[in-house]
């Protein structure tokens, strides 16, 4: 009798997902029934219970006292499985709703879908039975729309949008109703009270890196930077980075990626090469390989320079792209802390997710983990200083609204990266 409860309930539930997913595909999601709670579940853990992440037992740092290591010790026993017993007794409250900022429709339809699996597999993971998350589409409704299409529909925290572009509107509705907001974009620069940028911030691999070549002894430095606005921050970032940790900077081109300005200043680094210790060169996986033809061309040795970079080369077989970037080094999230979600997430999905899905299951799993705990959307517990465990590491918010992480240094080789320098285990020294 078990077992047919149990298919009927995977039945139940794949004819609930198909039209979750035919409904984003339409357009805005706004119809009851189209939410997602921890009803509509898979048939089986989406990610083992060992590897799931956050923190033992489903609860945040801040339970464990001031001077214990929470997260030293594996996580263990299983994180957010359905047995797990409930901080608080299970008395009747309202609804926990919490909005999804995508681009479900349009040219951006796919990267908002994936976003949108992503963040189901959080609910179906972590959420308890008053939890919903909620859909809209910024495409369709345009991003202020969605966000108020979203407080009028209850939500307590938006998460999203996507897009640097779409934040500043959707912060103006948000602070009207004094809802704090997690956008999944990339540009940190966008970060403010109550706006907690979730993107990885360019200054925590800058500095991790660098750190780690002065401790291998490195001291003097110099940078091959894209003039952009993401290079220049970069450039602020690196400079205070290597004055901090006891390092000079002996040159730093900044270069506006036309081949001809690029080889000059390539060939400006040239004249004190014999002298620098390591080069950081902050560039795309796309367009790293004109940059290293470039110092090819010049004679640059990588075994007596060591290439330093960021997180954009976290990419697969980049060392047989690219082989003059074999036994270079960048900081990244531990790989291994999200394995196990990109194994599940393509046994669900038939499909890799993109780099940003962590950013949207780990927004949504704390969104879910703190609403289980009865914790409100709040800047005290959401900037919780011992921080909480996702799938790309240890994270925690601050109350500017950057999101500080704990990275690995890896190492690019011929077969892959590999972690040379594990990310810490705890906020707390």
């Amino acid at each position: 009798m078990k077992n047919v409860f149990l298919k009927s309930a995977c039945f139940a539930f794949a004819a609930v997902f198909c039209a979750c997913f035919l409904s984003a595909c339409s357009g805005f999601v706004s119809k009851r029934d189209n939410y997602y709670t921890q009803d509509t579940k898979p048939k089986e853990p989406s990610i083992p219970p060992q590897d799931r992440g956050y923190d033992a037992y489903g609860q945040p740092a801040y339970q464990a006292s001031p001077h214990e290591d929470v997260f030293e010790a594996p996580l263990s026993p299983p994180l957010y499985s359905d047995s797990s017993a409930p901080l608080f007794a299970d008395v009747k409250k309202e609804k926990t709703r919490v909005a999804i900022l995508l681009p479900l429709t349009g040219n951006n339809a796919n990267l908002g879908k994936t976003l949108l699996n992503a963040a189901q597999l959080a609910v179906f993971d972590v959420s308890h039975k008053d939890f919903e998350l909620m859909p809209f589409d910024t495409n369709a409704l345009g991003a202020r729309g969605a966000a108020e299409e979203a407080l009028d529909a209850g939500a307590k925290l938006i998460v999203g949008p996507v897009f640097a572009q779409e934040i500043a509107s959707v912060q103006a509705v948000a602070m009207e109703s004094s809802v704090m907001m997690m956008p999944l974009s990339t540009d940190t620069s966008l970060a403010d009270r109550g706006v907690f940028v979730m993107g990885l911030a360019p200054s925590d691999q800058v500095d991790a890196v660098v750190a780690y070549a002065v401790q291998k002894g490195m001291r003097n430095f110099t940078a091959l930077i894209p003039d952009t606005v993401y290079g220049n921050l970069v450039a602020d970032v690196f400079r205070r980075s290597v004055a901090m940790h006891g390092g000079s900077v002996a040159g730093l081109e900044m270069y506006d990626r036309s081949g001809a300005d690029l080889q000059e200043r390539v060939r400006s680094l040239a004249s004190s090469s014999d002298r620098i210790d390591a080069i950081f060169i902050p560039e795309s996986s796309d367009v790293i390989n004109e940059v290293a033809v470039r110092l090819t061309a010049i004679g640059f040795n990588p075994q007596r320079t060591k290439i330093l970079g960021t997180g954009t080369w976290d990419v697969a077989r980049i060392g047989q792209k690219y082989p003059v970037l074999v036994g270079a080094w960048y900081a990244a999230p531990d790989p291994a802390y999200r394995k196990n979600f990109v194994s599940s997430y393509k046994t669900f999905y038939g499909q890799e997710p993109p780099r940003l899905a962590s950013l949207a299951y780990d927004s949504v799993a704390l969104a879910a983990m703190l609403s289980k705990n009865n914790m409100p959307y709040q800047e005290d517990s959401l900037t919780n200083p011992n921080g909480f465990a996702g799938l790309d590491g240890i994270f925690r918010l601050t109350p500017s609204g950057q999101v500080e992480r704990a990275l690995a240094v890896l190492e690019i080789t011929p077969e892959g990266a590999k972690v040379i320098e594990g990310a810490r285990k705890s906020f707390i020294h």
